[in-house]
């Protein structure tokens, strides 16, 4: 309450009434107040339905021209299967690029101690020797024993109670699947450049130069693994669901109607954890690949946009019907 408020009684009668008649207190401002009615109302929901409608049929019709195909691996391949042969037809043309991934399911990549278990000092070039550190954030995957590896990229033996480099839970279950694509007998390259995130390549993953003293190294002596290679960096973006698919390669030629074979050195196990392998085929358009579940939703949302716009006017018709009654 302001001053003037306070001490009215002193104020002429002249103040007083400019006062109160003041625009701020009176809620005289010339800003814009919508006053939604029954018929605004209804024609908003209209309009949204409408677009919504709309968006949705354009979704679906774009995701129904990609071909996707999905081909069950391991009940063919037992592990370790060098050279697994997986036989498989393709009955459209996939015009290129044809994503090419491989799918996993039952795997809980976002399980929080997974997700924790890394050193981004590691991932970033660093040699870190300090088990207290890497026990920190990798636990429980810290040495090479843990990791399960026995020796370096350059072949030299990881010693009992060396630092695991990379280390923790995401890096130990690499998937190191294999493929190789042929149309009779002849190979179909896979391009497996630029298929992870730009911002990984650049910012997160380095390969170290120089130990803790400064001294010149080469990687290959201290890492069981390149943490630089893309396949590598994909895998180590946790999915979000147990069931999952990871980009591989791209295909830059058309694959056309034909019968297939993927030879896969299967490494990879799945039957631990009752998981399921995958080859996925897919085109893509300027909606990204195929998924039905976007368009549905903006139909439903649509829908029930023009179903509430139809409710509001059955609603005040019968109100209108009733006051009519009633006078």
């Amino acid at each position: 309450m302001s001053n003037k408020e306070e001490n009215k009684d002193e104020m002429t009668d002249t103040e007083f009434e400019e006062l109160k008649n003041n625009k701020f207190k009176q809620q005289k401002l010339s800003a814009w107040r919508p006053v939604p009615t029954i018929w605004s109302t209804t024609i908003t929901f209209v309009v949204f339905g409408l677009i919504f409608l709309a968006i949705g049929v354009v979704v679906l019709i774009f995701s129904n021209e990609i071909e996707e195909q999905t081909i069950q691996y391991d009940t063919l391949c037992e592990v370790p299967f060098i050279n697994c042969t997986v036989n498989f037809e393709i009955k459209s043309v996939y015009k290129q690029p044809v994503m090419f991934y491989y799918q996993l399911d039952n795997f809980y990549q976002n399980h929080r101690r997974y997700v924790k278990s890394k050193s981004n000092g590691q991932l970033a070039g660093d040699i870190v020797d300090d088990i207290e550190l890497i026990m920190s954030d990798c636990d429980p995957i810290v040495n090479a024993t843990d990791v399960g590896r026995a020796t370096t990229v350059s072949g030299k033996p990881l010693v009992t109670g060396m630092v695991a480099n990379p280390c923790g839970l995401i890096a130990k279950s690499l998937f190191n699947d294999t493929y190789i694509l042929e149309l009779n007998s002849k190979e179909i390259p896979i391009d497996t450049l630029n298929i992870a995130w730009d911002s990984d390549k650049k910012l997160k993953y380095n390969l170290p130069t120089k130990d803790k003293y400064g001294k010149d190294i080469d990687w290959k002596d201290y890492l069981w693994t390149n943490v630089t290679d893309e396949h590598f960096m994909v895998w180590m973006r946790p999915a979000g669901l147990p069931n999952f698919r990871k980009l591989w390669g791209r295909i830059r030629e058309d694959l056309q109607p034909g019968n297939y074979t993927m030879k896969v050195n299967n490494y990879y196990p799945v039957k631990g954890f009752n998981g399921k392998k995958y080859l996925v085929f897919s085109t893509v358009n300027a909606f990204g690949g195929k998924n039905s579940f976007l368009g549905i939703s903006y139909i439903v949302v649509g829908s029930i946009c023009l179903l509430m716009a139809i409710l509001f006017i059955i609603g005040y018709n019968v109100h209108a019907g009733n006051q009519k009654k009633a006078t």
